[in-house]
């Protein structure tokens, strides 16, 4: 009877034991697991983060990333710009830092009455026009804009091309362009002892459905001397073309 006792004594600890070993198991088992879980979730919490962070700068940056900055002169100088745009059109473009006057359908952006850089759009349903055509379809108002502004009075009598070639700038077909500019005196207009010629270098083009050209005109009429004239013709050559590299569709964000 006595060794029946301890039998079941020695049965009911061994049971105890294993119970209470399974049980710690069973708790660590559980705790690992909820660890990893917490664990994995967290990470997968910090990489959806990060993606989104990512994503977020890399739209940022998609949408203020310059296609080109411009390094406009002025004497020579790096001159500062601006963003300027065809009003109601997707045409957009950097122009430097001079004095800008509106003259009917062209904007003219002006150093000191010395030269300029004019912006002249015609109208719509220009789509598949002749890039030669493009300088008629906006001539007149162009010839308007300088009969007010060639320096010694002289009046637009239209511009005489020396040499052209057909290039593409940002996706869009121009017809670039040098020659010069016919300006005689509105009281002798036939006295050729008084005709002067302007030199200008410009761009024709079509782009959302109109024609525009971007033309830089030489203003000065030869009183500062030849020396200025070449300064302010290397000047807006060298400023129309920088300007051009910034045609785009839209004003970058600020």
């Amino acid at each position: 009877m006595k060794r029946l006792l301890v039998m079941i004594l020695l049965f009911t600890l061994l049971c105890t034991a294993c119970g209470k070993e399974k049980s710690e198991e069973s708790k660590e088992t559980t705790k690992e697991t909820t660890q990893e879980d917490q664990e994995n979730g967290t990470e997968e919490v910090n990489n959806t983060t990060t993606e989104n962070s990512e994503q977020a700068e890399e739209t940022k940056g998609d949408s203020s990333e310059r296609i080109y900055e411009p390094q406009f002169i002025y004497d020579g100088e790096t001159i500062d710009s601006y963003q300027d745009s065809i009003p109601t059109y997707d045409i957009a473009f950097d122009v430097p830092n001079y004095q800008s006057v509106e003259e009917g359908l062209t904007k003219l952006h002006i150093r000191s009455g010395k030269l300029c850089i004019a912006v002249t759009f015609g109208d719509e349903g220009a789509t598949g026009m002749a890039l030669e055509d493009v300088f008629a379809a906006t001539e007149q108002s162009f010839g308007w804009a300088m009969d007010s502004n060639l320096e010694g009075g002289k009046d637009y009598h239209g511009i005489d091309i020396i040499e052209q070639e057909e290039v593409t700038i940002n996706g869009v077909d121009c017809l670039r362009f040098v020659g010069e500019i016919d300006g005689r005196s509105p009281s002798a207009p036939d006295d050729k002892t008084l005709w002067f010629r302007y030199h200008v270098r410009g761009y024709a083009f079509v782009k959302d459905d109109i024609p525009v050209t971007i033309i830089g005109v030489t203003l000065d009429n030869g009183s500062d001397g030849e020396d200025y004239i070449n300064q302010y013709t290397e000047e807006v050559d060298h400023n129309v073309d920088e300007l051009m590299k910034t045609l785009r569709d839209k004003k970058y964000f600020d």
